[in-house]
């Protein structure tokens, strides 16, 4: 299928949400126009308005859910929370900051839907890879380098973006892949369990873009680099145990 004829398939698009009421509703709108007929499952586990604004969008537009997620343990249990709820066989996880463009979503969907991938990253560090409207910080291209580089070395494949909030699969896929941790971490089960695992995996260029309103969960400056080393952690423990176990 062409990227035009992607964009009209039926598909779920998971969009987990923390305090995302300022960008929710351009979010949901730039969604619904790129990919028409995608059902969009609005997981919502904070406490400002964002659910509601989703649900008031639902009223006009039948393909959005809005999902109040009462006992939200974190992104990865959004995230499964959406899986459970989604009616399509292809879907994809996506963030409501508007980092990622929702314009990207039919190629991000096209090597999935096409059946040549099992799983599609969405990456913002390849070559053709837009951010020249984003601001990395130190701490954040230190932090994805190593990220990067150790997740890539404990799978044996060069994983250009682990921690990218955009990301596509077959249900079948992330069935076998079966992610387990409900923060953030989950990011790193994602793509090393699929090629761990014999899943065929896919990258795309995606553009990136400063936050358009909300609240980083990393925050800004001191906070932001104890955040990113305590994260970072983490994920090389989890790649490394992942690597080590049974696959």
């Amino acid at each position: 299928m062409t990227i035009d004829q992607v964009a009209q398939q039926k598909v779920s698009i998971i969009v987990a949400c923390l305090f995302e009421e300022d960008t929710i509703r351009e979010c949901l709108d730039r969604i619904t126009k790129a990919m028409p007929n995608a059902e969009v499952l609005v997981i919502h586990g904070g406490t400002d308005r964002t659910c509601e604004i989703a649900a008031e969008m639902a009223r006009t537009n039948a393909n959005i859910v809005a999902v109040r997620n009462e006992n939200d343990r974190g992104k990865g249990h959004a995230i499964q929370v959406g899986i459970a709820r989604a009616r399509n066989d292809i879907m994809c996880q996506f963030d409501a900051d508007l980092q990622f463009a929702p314009e990207d979503l039919p190629a991000l969907f096209a090597p999935v839907v096409n059946g040549e991938a099992d799983l599609s990253i969405g990456s913002r560090f390849m070559p053709e890879s837009d951010d020249s409207n984003y601001h990395f910080s130190f701490f954040r291209v230190v932090g994805n380098w190593v990220v990067n580089g150790w997740v890539s070395l404990m799978c044996g494949r060069r994983i250009t973006d682990v921690t990218t909030g955009s990301k596509a699969w077959t249900r079948d896929a992330i069935k076998r892949i079966d992610f387990k941790d409900v923060r953030f971490v989950y990011e790193v089960e994602i793509p090393m369990k699929a090629v761990l695992r014999g899943l065929r995996v896919a990258q795309v260029p995606v553009s990136y873009h400063n936050r358009q309103g909300g609240v980083s969960g990393h925050g800004t400056g001191w906070k932001e680099f104890k955040s990113i080393i305590r994260t970072g952690f983490k994920i090389l423990w989890t790649a490394t145990r992942i690597r080590f176990s049974s696959r």
